[in-house]
């Protein structure tokens, strides 16, 4: 429990502490990572968590929409199971050095998607997601950049159509398989160079 609210105080710290970075006031970043699973011969995973769209409304503050989805499969290939998240992000960083940047960014999502899609106790769900979380970012040049999330500190729910209106509640804090990943971002200035 102790590592869990040091993590958690980190990320609030991070997020707190951000300040400026390299992105220009009026620029467009569009951003996302594809991921794939395979469950040890038992099915696979293939998704995307997020992608998504943002406008600089400042030098280092991003606000936007994003998307992910999961589409799990069995042995068979058979479809059993699929997630989608789709919502607004906020997202604020702090440069450290030249070519390093610290972000920290919040998710509100609403949820949706089907389990177990083949068998009789199938059923649809939905519910909501808050997700807060940090990302070192290594700056490619051209706009270009490479961020690694590293932990999280989340909260979903989701109810089911099912008779028996399945309620799931997950709360993540820390760092675990789920919570590490890496993806591309794409700064678009249209602004000119000032000389």
């Amino acid at each position: 429990m102790q590592f869990k609210f040091i993590t958690a105080l980190l990320l609030i710290l991070g997020l707190a502490f951000a300040g400026s970075t390299f992105a220009q006031q009026g620029s467009v970043m569009i951003y996302g990572s594809l991921n794939y699973q395979d469950h040890n011969k038992t099915g696979q995973t293939f998704g995307a968590n997020p992608i998504g769209v943002g406008y600089f409304f400042n030098d280092h503050a991003v606000t936007g929409i994003n998307y992910a989805f999961s589409r799990e499969k069995d042995a068979l290939h058979d479809l059993v199971e699929r997630h989608h998240e789709a919502g607004l992000f906020y997202s604020d960083s702090k440069m450290l050095g030249e070519h390093f940047v610290l972000i920290g960014q919040l998710d509100a999502h609403y949820v949706w998607g089907s389990t177990d899609l083949n068998t009789a106790g199938a059923y649809d769900y939905k519910g909501y997601l808050f997700r807060l979380y940090p990302l070192v970012g290594v700056l490619l040049g051209h706009g270009w950049a490479l961020k690694a999330k590293f932990c999280e500190l989340s909260y979903k729910q989701t109810k089911g159509n099912d008779a028996a209106q399945t309620k799931d509640k997950l709360f993540i804090a820390g760092i675990n398989g789920s919570t590490i990943g890496l993806g591309v971002s794409k700064n678009i200035s249209f602004n000119k160079h000032r000389s």
